[in-house]
């Protein structure tokens, strides 16, 4: 069914089209709890997840949006429904009530679509990260990142994980790989050693960093891109066989940083 015009411009102005070539990244609060989360849309179809940034867990997100900004989605761990986000967007900012499955008392929440460039963003961040899963891998990640005025100076980024059993994997990122190029959120490096023309099979690896006032989000690959994961650009490894690198959130202002993980 075709959507009458005045819709089709009221969600053309909900969702420019210059946000449409990457996920929304958004920042804000649920309750006092201070959250981040990443949403795509195909048609009235969102998807994603955030997380609380003090605990760094993704929590999935799927639901819907309307022409008119009215949106819902629903929680999940594990396919588990954990909680539902409803409620409106207007110029970038969705805010609305989550609440339990079974009821209970809601929770405010206000996030707002980061348009930062990070041009005022000078400074340096040095940390790192472990976590340990139940099959008993440990996953160490590794950051040195320096801004000064939204170009990026310095980048390594790593990850080691190992296991008893099964030995050692990591993933390996160097700024001397990558090339910065035009985007309108954030900071966008692309690998330099990518297939031309690209084709159906080729790998890809950019690195996006995203933030606000309080926090970095840095973005290994875009999993809304084929074949964009990170692990190979080219013919170049930057993962060994069966690894994968996990997104960073840091903290700007201690400067330590978690690796977010299912």
């Amino acid at each position: 069914m075709k959507l009458p015009a005045v819709l089709v411009l009221v969600a053309a102005l909900l969702f420019p089209a210059t946000l449409s070539a990457h996920p929304l990244y958004l920042f804000g609060q649920i309750g006092k709890s201070n959250v981040m989360a990443t949403l795509t849309r195909d048609g009235d179809a969102l998807s994603g997840w955030y997380t609380y940034l003090d605990i760094g867990k993704e929590l999935r997100l799927a639901g819907r949006i309307d022409a008119t900004g009215d949106f819902q989605l629903d929680e999940t761990v594990d396919a588990k429904k954990t909680g539902r986000l409803q409620g409106k967007i207007d110029g970038g900012h969705w805010t609305g009530e989550w609440r339990k499955p079974d009821g209970g008392s809601p929770l405010p929440f206000t996030l707002s679509e980061s348009r930062d460039t990070l041009g005022a963003v000078s400074d340096e961040f040095r940390c790192s990260s472990k976590r340990r899963d139940k099959d008993g891998w440990t996953y160490d990640h590794s950051l040195k990142l320096d801004l000064a005025k939204g170009a990026v100076k310095a980048l390594d980024a790593g990850l080691s994980e190992s296991s008893k059993q099964d030995g050692q994997q990591g993933c390996f990122y160097s700024l001397g790989d990558f090339a910065k190029v035009p985007t309108d959120v954030g900071v966008l490096l692309k690998a330099k050693d990518e297939d031309d023309p690209l084709t159906e099979d080729s790998q890809r690896c950019t690195i996006r960093i995203v933030g606000d006032a309080d926090t970095l989000f840095v973005q290994f690959g875009d999993l809304t891109e084929k074949n964009n994961d990170c692990r190979f650009s080219g013919t170049t490894a930057f993962c060994s066989p069966r690894s994968w690198m996990a997104d960073i959130i840091v903290n700007r202002r201690t400067k330590g940083c978690k690796s977010v993980g299912g």
